[in-house]
């Protein structure tokens, strides 16, 4: 297992001092993904929601591995759009 870090960037910053045990590719993807979503509901809660954030993340070494923008980690749809 690596220690990965979950920071969210953009407008402001968030940094993950703690991160998480994670292997493989698609497991820090799908938890990228949470957390991203997890953010982004909250905010909604507060009536706004900036897709110009980002989550990033790293290695213990500071290399970012995957980012993932918050316009990515939804599909909206306005007036008459099908999902």
């Amino acid at each position: 297992m690596a220690l990965r870090f979950f920071h969210l960037r953009g407008v402001e910053e968030v940094l993950d001092h703690s991160g998480l045990e994670l292997e493989g590719v698609e497991i820090v993807r799908s938890t990228a993904l949470r957390a991203a979503r997890d953010v982004m509901s909250g905010d909604v809660r507060e009536g706004k929601l900036d897709l110009r954030m980002r989550i990033d993340v790293e290695s213990q070494d500071g290399a970012v591995i995957y980012s993932l923008p918050f316009a990515q980690a939804i599909s909206l749809f306005a007036n008459s759009e099908a999902a």
